[in-house]
């Protein structure tokens, strides 16, 4: 089975600095084959005969006692990931003028936890909720800081979702 690796937030800024060569090399050596990485942001795809759960747990028992610093992970599975982006609305990308985001849903978040965010969705916001990932479509500059998505950095909701823009989530779907 195809997996694909999302890693929270390394590597940003020069913080959770994470070499992706060497982590592909270790996921080599723990015996993911076929191992392969898109941009230094922390995706990655290789193959394993493993479910997903023990796939999540070698990774996370991984990280945790291989880097110095939290690397939140998440693993989904070639076909959970291409249901999740199968259909899209049409307004997930049609305006180039606004920004289109995969928020993809770690495995410490909890549903009630956007019930609470969906019901203060605006004007400035289109938002799909699917299996692993939330679509979310917002204004980039102007009239910014008037969307649900600008604030979200301040809510616990954002450290429960690892980000991805539609450019990198359709590459990966190519590359699964």
């Amino acid at each position: 089975m195809k997996y694909l690796l999302l890693l929270r937030g390394v590597n940003v800024g020069g913080h959770s600095k994470v070499v992706m060569a060497q982590l592909r090399e270790s996921l080599t050596q723990l015996g993911f084959t076929d191992v392969v990485l898109y941009i230094n942001s922390g995706n990655l795809i290789f193959t394993s005969s493993l479910p997903r759960t023990q796939v999540q747990n070698i990774v996370t028992s991984f990280l945790s006692s291989n880097y110095t610093f939290p690397i939140v992970s998440l693993v989904i599975n070639e076909n959970e990931y291409r249901a999740d982006f199968k259909d899209l609305p049409a307004w997930w990308g049609a305006d180039t003028s606004l920004r289109h985001n995969a928020l993809f849903l770690l495995p410490n978040f909890s549903k009630s936890n956007f019930a609470q965010i969906k019901m203060r969705i605006g004007n400035y916001d289109q938002v799909e909720f699917r299996n692993h990932v939330i679509l979310w479509t917002s204004t980039l500059k102007q009239d910014f800081n008037k969307s649900l998505y600008a604030k979200l950095m301040r809510e616990d909701f954002y450290q429960n979702v690892s980000i991805r823009n539609r450019n990198t989530v359709l590459k990966l779907l190519k590359m699964i």
